[in-house]
């Protein structure tokens, strides 16, 4: 039974071990889920697939069912004096510029913008969440090399003092060792508190309160080939693209007002009376009907709206110049930037990769006697801060990589 119970909670020892982590994935889905401004755009999803059905109902003909009774209280006693009638009346007119087809036309414009509205945001707070997460990993890095510096300068300030003690250095150096101890504990001071603002920033972000837990590692992969510069996928153009497609459909609408109003319409009626419920007399009338007219004093209100359509229409296309312009700059600067950085990425890899040798050399030869602790804790630091340039420039990396993806509208870690 022992047994059973000491291997049943090593296999849960996993799962307790990650409870009490917070991954990225967890906190970009919380965050999504309790963000408002996401939530609001949601509801503009809504609301804009609510016009588009309404937008569509509108091309539905009218339809009408009455009913009545009349009564007539001083009619001759030969008639009937209750008389009572229902009927159906169903009409439908179809005009050269029909206001349901550009209101359908533009509410569909309006339903595609605002589920664009809705992915790039979503992308947006998943980069932002990302960057603070990235903050938090990058500076919870660089404490574990400042304290583990701090363990090495305590060691050489000690070793300095013994060193004092038996006549071998000045009182200079010790001084000197003091210092660099004291240096280390402020600097673990003042990034204690840049931990403490960056986790802030963070959770505040997702709206979720800070247990303290640490952060889960994320797996860095490094881009292999670097995606091109593709405009056609990037939503802060089509949203741009989006508003010049409204832009023609009004110039084409405000252009059929320079033409004669025509109108063709059909009208079904069909109607039963009678005196007292009889319902015994019936009407059926088809009517069809086309109609020609022109607003004489309208055709200058149409050349001013088709002048304001037109201009609005030329700044629409100035933007998408000037966005596709400053995007295609910014992605050169970010892809040079991300070459230079992996081609540190290999520098910081070989200098690791010697430091540690260094460091396997120097404690063999400490435990042979050839060298003194202070040697051997100057090849230990020279290793902690190889390290930690090494991983503080692989989250630089990853920053990158992902600025690149968001500009061009690629997925934000492949999933957002």
């Amino acid at each position: 039974m022992r047994n059973t119970l000491t291997l049943f909670l090593l296999l849960l020892l996993p799962i307790l071990l990650t409870a009490n982590v917070y991954t990225l994935d967890e906190l970009i889905e919380h965050g999504l889920e309790h963000s408002l401004e996401i939530q609001k755009e949601e509801l503009s999803v809504q609301s804009s697939k609510s016009a588009l059905t309404s937008a569509l109902w509108s091309f539905a003909p009218e339809a009408n069912i009455s009913a009545g009774i009349n009564k007539d209280f001083h009619a001759p006693a030969s008639s009937a004096s209750l008389t009572s009638n229902a009927g159906i009346d169903i009409s439908k007119t179809i005009s050269l510029n029909d206001p349901s087809y550009f209101n359908y036309r533009k509410a569909l414009l309006d339903d595609q913008s605002a589920q664009m509205k809705l992915q790039r945001n979503t992308s947006e707070y998943a980069y932002k969440v990302f960057k603070a997460y990235i903050s938090v990993l990058s500076s919870a890095k660089k404490m574990e090399a400042l304290n583990e510096n701090l363990e090495i300068q305590n060691r050489v300030w000690e070793q300095s003092k013994t060193l004092f003690r038996l006549g071998k250095n000045t009182p200079f150096e010790v001084k000197q060792n003091e210092i660099a101890v004291m240096n280390s504990e402020i600097s673990i001071v003042q990034l204690e508190n840049t931990i403490q603002n960056a986790r802030s920033e963070l959770f505040s972000l997702v709206q979720l309160k800070d247990e303290g837990y640490p952060l889960q590692e994320l797996d860095i992969d490094i881009m292999k080939d670097i995606p091109a510069f593709d405009s056609s996928n990037m939503l802060q153009l089509k949203l741009l693209e989006q508003d010049i497609k409204k832009h023609d459909l009004n110039i084409t609408q405000n252009s059929l007002n320079y033409l004669p109003k025509l109108n063709l319409g059909y009208g079904f009626s069909r109607k039963v009376s009678g005196a007292d419920f009889d319902f015994d007399r019936y009407n059926t009338v088809h009517s069809a009907y086309l109609s020609l007219s022109y607003p004489l004093l309208s055709f200058f209100t149409n050349r001013e709206s088709a002048t304001s359509q037109k201009i609005a229409k030329q700044l629409s296309q100035l933007n998408i110049e000037d966005t596709v312009q400053q995007s295609q700059s910014e992605y050169e600067n970010s892809t040079k930037a991300l070459q230079y950085l992996m081609r540190l990425d290999t520098l910081y890899a070989e200098q690791l990769e010697q430091a540690s040798a260094q460091i396997e050399i120097a404690q063999e030869r400490y435990r042979l006697g050839l060298i003194e602790l202070l040697e051997l804790d100057k090849t230990r630091t020279s290793y902690i801060d190889a390290t930690l340039a090494y991983e503080n420039n692989r989250y630089e990396i990853l920053k990158t990589q992902e600025s690149i993806n968001y500009l061009i509208s690629n997925p934000i870690l492949g999933k957002w």
